[in-house]
């Protein structure tokens, strides 16, 4: 739906797709951590180079992967844009009736740069291994159960939604409807939204059913997980390491 579908690439051959899910995720999670409390520029910048060289290494499509950081870019424009301009600290760029703070600016830019390097760890994160192996992962390190099913049903059942929404589209656009700026166009989409709400609960009911039916008891059956090898734990040290030289530059 956004253009870029993770799942897509998860089953390329690379080092970080051979890596061990737990491991992975810790790793990761440290390094995202190190880019978020970078103090400066630099130091995030240093963070920024050693998440895109991460997607290189993982073999996801570059030219995808930076095609889908123009969301957290929108994100994060307004604080480029409105630090500069709000920060009472000298010195200043002088441009008439408007005042640029430098450490407005400095602070707008650091936020940018650590916010598009922290983008990218959690994209590899999601890219280099399925959804469902990934919230297992984090499951097996102490994720309550509850949670980690509504996380798997939730980003399963999405995409019904999708197709059921488009099917509504289509069904639509087949009886002439044509949106407009009306009382009549916002009658019908209330009642399109009140049905794919109906149908959405009814096959809830229908899913439940079926797991009831298959011997569900409130927990999903548990999956063979990966025993962690000498390999992973290196990799794993490589990327801490890297997420504390990003402080010593």
């Amino acid at each position: 739906m956004s253009g870029f579908d993770p799942d897509r690439f998860s089953r390329l051959d690379s080092p970080l797709h051979n890596w061990e899910a737990r491991t992975r995720l810790i790793s990761l999670f440290i390094l995202i951590i190190s880019i978020v409390i970078a103090g400066d520029i630099i130091h995030a910048l240093a963070g920024l180079a050693i998440s895109i060289l991460l997607v290189l290494i993982s073999g996801l499509p570059l030219s995808q992967a930076v095609a889908f950081m123009k969301w957290p870019f929108i994100f994060l424009l307004p604080m480029l844009l409105i630090l500069p301009i709000t920060t009472s600290v000298e010195p200043y760029l002088d441009f008439g009736l408007l005042k640029i703070s430098q450490e407005g600016l400095n602070l707008g830019l650091l936020f940018m740069i650590r916010g598009l390097a922290a983008a990218f760890s959690a994209l590899i994160i999601m890219g280099t291994a399925p959804f469902n192996v990934n919230i297992n992962s984090l499951s097996s390190l102490g994720m309550p159960s509850s949670l980690a099913q509504i996380f798997l049903f939730t980003y399963r059942y999405v995409f019904l939604l999708y197709d059921e929404l488009q099917t509504m589209k289509r069904s639509l656009d087949s009886k002439g409807f044509e949106m407009r700026s009306n009382v009549r166009s916002a009658g019908i989409l209330a009642t399109a939204i009140a049905m794919l709400l109906i149908r959405s609960y009814e096959r809830s009911e229908d899913v439940f059913n079926a797991m009831l039916s298959r011997g569900y008891e409130g927990r999903l059956p548990s999956i063979q997980r990966q025993n962690i090898c000498l390999i992973d734990l290196f990799k794993g040290a490589l990327i801490c390491a890297a997420a504390v030289v990003i402080h010593f530059i």
